[in-house]
């Protein structure tokens, strides 16, 4: 089956693992100084809201990804 033919609810990439790569990216903004911690948790956090994976993984799940991003640029 093509890409064009897969029905509108089969997401084309894994809603995790482009969260998760989300994060990193923001992460690394926030490393650099070019956002603040504020700006970056919170456009995560409402995009995990809106995408409907708060509702698929739960708060907590959402919070240890974000969580584990941040974490690697501080040490």
């Amino acid at each position: 089956m093509t890409a064009a033919r897969k029905s509108a609810d089969q997401s084309l990439v894994d809603p995790v693992l482009a969260f998760t790569a989300r994060c990193e990216a923001r992460a690394l903004l926030f490393a650099t100084g070019e956002i603040d911690l504020i700006e970056a948790v919170d456009v995560l956090q409402a995009a995990a809201v809106a995408s409907g994976l708060v509702a698929e993984i739960g708060q907590d799940e959402v919070q240890k990804i974000m969580s584990a991003a941040f974490e690697q640029v501080r040490r």
